[in-house]
C-alpha cells in the first residue's frame, strides 16, 4: 500500500461561516476560500479546487502574503500531481517552498518537502530521490515537535526502506510510530501504519502475521468517508491479491482482485484525467465550454439530418459498427505497444543501474590503485633510502648477502607495486607519452649492466648486439621503452640458467616505413604452443614442468604488450621447448631533433661547487632522516618541518633555494602549502615529493605553484638532477 500522505493542509482551523463569495479582502476572506479549495480537493473536484487556489494565489501575490501564497502553490501542485503534470507539480511546490521560506512556516515547509517526496517515490518510481526529501521533511517536523507530524513522516521513511529491501530499518521506523498511532484517532495513519506493517510481514515471510494485519486495514476501510484515500484502497487490495496469489491461496487471491477492479472502476480515473486538462486555468475552461456548447449544438445538427433518411441512419450505423472494431484493434495494439514499453523501460533501467554500478566500481578501483600505491611507496621510501645510506657510509656492508637480500627484496616489492599500477592505467586510458632525443646505445649498455645482476644470479651472459644502421640518438619515450626492454630482459633471465640472452637491435624498412626491430633472444626452457597466446594476459603464468618455482605477478609481459599497441608497434613471440624463445619487437622510428645536451661533467661541477640551503617539509620522520641524508650527501644544508602550517611560519622568517615539499600531510598539505606561499608572493622553487603517481597529481601540482615532482622512492642522482635543474 502506498502511503498517499499528502497533507492536504489540515492545519486550517476554520471557524464555521456562511461567507458565499469569491472574492477576497483580507486574510480570513482567504482562509475561507483556502478551505474550500481544500474540500474541492479532497471530493476530486479540480476544476473547482484549481479555482479557488487561482483567486488565493492573485490576492496572496498582489500583497506579498507568502504564507497564503505557499499555501495555494501546494494546493495547486497537489491536484498537478494527481491527475496531470508532474513537471508542473513539482514548479508549483518548489514555488510553495519559496514562499514558505519567506514566510517563516516550519510546518508549510514540512508539508511541501512530504509531497515532492511522495511524488518521486510514486509518481516517478524514484525512491532515493523521495528518501532525500523526505528527511528534509523530518527536519522540519522535528523543529515543529508535532508528534503526528513526526510520525506521517517515519511512516513515509519506513515505506520507502521496506520498497528497498532494507526490511531491518523499515521495521525500526514503524517501531517509532506504534505510540503514536495507539495514541492517535488519526484514519490515515492508522491504515497507513498497518498495512506497512503487513506489507513488513509479507515480505519477511510471516505468512499470519502478514495475513491477520491485512485485515486489521480492510475493517478500517470502512470508516472511510475521503474519497482521495480510497486510491489507498486500491492498492492495498492489489497487495493483499498479490499476497495470496503468492501463497496458493487463488480463490482469496481473486476475491481481492476483484475488490480491487470494481474500487478503480468507481474512481473514474481516466475521466478525471481529462477534466484536468481543461482545468488548468479559467481561459481554458473558458474555451472548452465554448467548444462544449459548438459541438452539442452540432450534435442536434445531427440528429436533425439523421431524421429525414432511413439510409443515412443505415450508413452511420454500419460506419460507427465499423469504427468500433477499429477502436477495439487500436487499443487491443495499444496495450501490446504498451507492454513491449514496459519491458523496454524496465531492461533499460536495468542497464542505466548496471552503467552506473560500472562507474563507480571504476572510481573505486582507481582510487584504491592510488591509495595502495601511495601507502606502500611511502614505507619503502624509508626502506630504500635506508639501504642507501647504510651502504655508502658502510663500504663493507655492500657485499654482505643478508643486505644484498634486503635491497633486491625492497627494488622486488616496489617493481610489483609498478607493475600493478602500470596496467590498471594503461587499461584507464591514463597513459601519456614523453617522445624526446636520448642515446640509445648508451641508454641500451646501461640497462645491461642493470641487470647483470640478475643475469650472473642465473649464470646467463647478457650480450647486446646494435646494427650499424641505428642511428645514436632517436627520439622515443624513454620510459615507456625502457620499461619495454627491462620487462623482455627479466622475463627472458628469469627463465635461463647457464645460458645467454642477447639484446639486438636493427632498423628496417617493412611496406615503405622505417621501424626499430628489438630481438630479445635466450636459450632458456621455452614456451609450449598452446601457451603462446595466453603468455600476454593479465596474470598468467606459465605452468613448467619442472622443481623450481618462477614467481612474479604475471603482469611484466602485459605490460609490454599493451605499450607496444600504444606505441603503434606489433610485439611476436617465438619459441622452441628447452631451446629458447625470441621476443620481437617493432616500433616506428622517429628521426631525433637536433638538440644540445648537457653533459654529465657540467652537472657535477655545478653541485660540487655550490652549498644550497633546502626547506624538507615532511610529516614522516624515517622519511624525513632519508632525505635529509640524501641532501647532506650532495653537501647542501637544510632545515626540516612537518607540515604546510609549519612550513608558512619559517619561510616569512628565512630565505632558501629550494623546497622539498611532502603533499600528504596533516593540518595543511603541500597543495594547500605551496598555493599559499604563490599567494603570498614566494618564489622559491618548490619540488613535490609524493608516494602518489605523477600522473595523477600533476595537474593540481601546476595549478598550485610546484615546479617539479619527485615520486618516492627516488635515488640520489634524481635528487641531484632536480637540485642541478631548478638552483641557479
Amino acid at each position: 500500500m502506498k502511503t498517499r500522505l499528502l497533507f492536504y493542509l489540515f492545519f486550517f482551523i476554520l471557524p464555521k461561516s456562511n461567507f458565499a463569495q469569491d472574492a477576497i479582502h483580507n486574510d480570513k476572506d482567504a482562509t475561507i476560500i483556502l478551505k474550500k479549495a481544500v474540500e474541492s480537493f479532497d471530493r476530486l473536484d479540480c476544476k473547482e479546487s484549481l479555482k479557488f487556489a487561482q483567486i488565493v494565489l492573485k490576492y496572496s501575490l498582489d500583497n506579498d502574503d507568502y504564507l497564503n501564497s505557499a499555501k495555494a502553490y501546494n494546493i495547486i501542485g497537489l491536484n498537478y500531481e494527481q491527475f496531470s503534470d508532474l513537471n508542473k507539480a513539482i514548479d508549483f511546490y518548489k514555488k510553495g517552498i519559496e514562499s514558505a521560506h519567506k514566510a517563516n512556516d516550519t510546518k508549510l515547509l514540512d508539508y511541501l518537502h512530504n509531497n515532492i517526496g511522495n511524488l518521486y517515490y510514486f509518481q516517478l518510481n524514484d525512491p532515493k530521490k523521495g528518501l532525500q526529501y523526505y528527511f528534509k521533511c523530518y527536519e522540519y517536523s522535528k523543529k515543529s515537535k508535532d508528534k503526528i507530524e513526526i510520525a506521517f513522516t517515519e511512516l513515509n521513511i519506513a515505506d520507502v526502506y521496506i520498497n528497498l529491501s532494507n526490511f531491518t530499518t523499515g521495521k525500526k521506523y514503524l517501531d517509532n510510530i506504534f505510540p503514536v498511532v495507539k495514541s492517535s484517532n488519526d484514519y490515515e495513519m492508522y491504515i497507513t501504519y498497518y498495512a506497512l506493517l503487513a506489507n513488513y510481514y509479507a515480505n519477511t515471510n510471516q505468512v499470519k502475521k502478514a495475513e491477520s494485519t491485512y485485515n486489521i486495514v480492510i475493517e478500517k476501510f470502512k470508516e472511510n468517508k475521503i474519497e482521495i484515500l480510497k486510491s489507498n484502497q486500491l492498492d492495498l487490495y492489489e497487495k493483499i491479491s498479490k499476497f495470496y496469489q503468492k501463497n496458493n491461496d487463488n480463490i482469496k487471491a481473486l476475491h481481492f482482485l476483484e475488490k480491487h477492479d470494481s474500487l478503480q472502476d468507481a474512481l473514474y480515473v481516466k475521466e478525471r484525467n481529462q477534466e484536468i486538462k481543461f482545468a488548468g486555468t479559467a481561459i481554458e475552461v473558458l474555451e472548452m465550454n465554448s467548444k462544449i456548447q459548438k459541438i452539442e449544438s452540432e450534435k442536434k445538427i445531427q440528429e436533425q439530418t439523421i431524421n429525414q433518411t432511413k439510409k443515412i441512419s443505415s450508413i452511420i450505423f454500419v460506419s460507427l459498427f465499423f469504427l468500433v472494431l477499429l477502436m477495439g484493434f487500436l487499443y487491443r495494439s495499444y496495450l501490446i505497444h504498451k507492454q513491449i514499453n514496459k519491458k523496454l523501460f524496465e531492461t533499460n533501467n536495468q542497464l542505466i543501474i548496471a552503467n552506473e554500478k560500472s562507474e563507480e566500481a571504476s572510481i573505486l578501483k582507481s582510487q584504491f590503485l592510488s591509495n595502495v600505491s601511495h601507502e606502500l611507496r611511502t614505507p619503502l621510501y624509508g626502506v630504500i633510502g635506508m639501504a642507501e645510506i647504510i651502504e655508502s657510509e658502510y663500504v663493507d656492508i655492500k657485499n654482505d648477502p643478508h643486505f644484498k637480500a634486503l635491497k633486491f627484496s625492497s627494488n622486488y616489492l616496489l617493481s610489483l607495486i609498478n607493475d600493478v599500477l602500470n596496467v590498471y592505467k594503461i587499461e584507464d586510458d591514463k597513459f601519456e607519452f614523453n617522445f624526446d632525443n636520448f642515446n640509445i646505445r648508451k641508454e641500451i649498455f646501461t640497462l645491461r649492466e642493470s641487470l647483470n645482476v640478475i643475469a650472473k644470479s642465473n649464470s646467463n651472459i647478457l650480450n647486446v648486439e646494435i646494427s650499424e644502421n641505428v642511428p645514436s640518438t632517436i627520439k622515443t619515450d624513454i620510459t615507456r621503452f625502457s620499461q619495454i626492454l627491462i620487462n623482455l630482459i627479466s622475463n627472458s633471465l628469469k627463465f635461463t640458467k647457464n645460458g645467454t640472452v642477447t639484446i639486438q637491435l636493427d632498423l628496417i624498412i617493412e611496406n615503405s616505413t622505417q621501424l626499430l626491430k628489438i630481438d630479445i633472444i635466450d636459450t632458456g626452457i621455452g614456451i609450449s604452443n598452446e601457451y603462446l597466446d595466453k603468455i600476454f594476459e593479465k596474470f598468467v603464468q606459465v605452468e613448467v614442468n619442472l622443481q623450481e618455482q618462477y614467481k612474479g605477478t604475471g603482469l611484466g609481459l602485459s605490460i609490454v604488450k599493451k605499450l607496444v599497441e600504444l606505441f603503434k608497434g606489433e610485439i611476436i613471440v617465438k619459441s622452441v621447448i628447452n631451446k629458447g624463445t625470441i621476443f620481437t619487437v617493432k616500433l616506428p622510428y622517429i628521426q631525433a631533433d637536433e638538440k644540445l645536451f648537457i653533459k654529465e661533467e657540467s652537472t657535477k661541477k655545478i653541485v660540487n661547487e655550490k652549498r644550497f640551503k633546502i626547506l624538507i617539509v615532511e610529516d614522516n620522520a624515517i622519511n624525513q632522516l632519508v632525505t635529509k641524508r640524501l641532501v647532506e650527501k650532495n653537501k647542501h644544508t637544510c632545515q626540516i618541518v612537518n607540515n604546510g602550517f609549519e612550513a608558512l611560519a619559517i619561510i616569512e622568517n628565512n630565505n632558501f633555494d629550494l623546497i622539498l615539499m611532502d603533499i600528504n600531510m596533516p593540518i595543511m598539505n603541500g597543495f594547500e602549502a605551496s598555493k599559499e606561499l604563490r599567494k603570498r608572493g614566494n618564489k622559491t622553487t618548490i619540488i613535490a615529493l609524493t608516494a602518489s603517481d605523477k600522473q595523477e597529481i600533476s595537474i593540481e601540482a601546476k595549478e598550485c605553484g610546484i615546479n617539479d615532482i619527485l615520486v618516492k622512492p627516488f635515488k640520489e642522482e634524481e635528487l641531484a638532477n632536480i637540485l642541478v635543474k631548478y638552483i641557479e
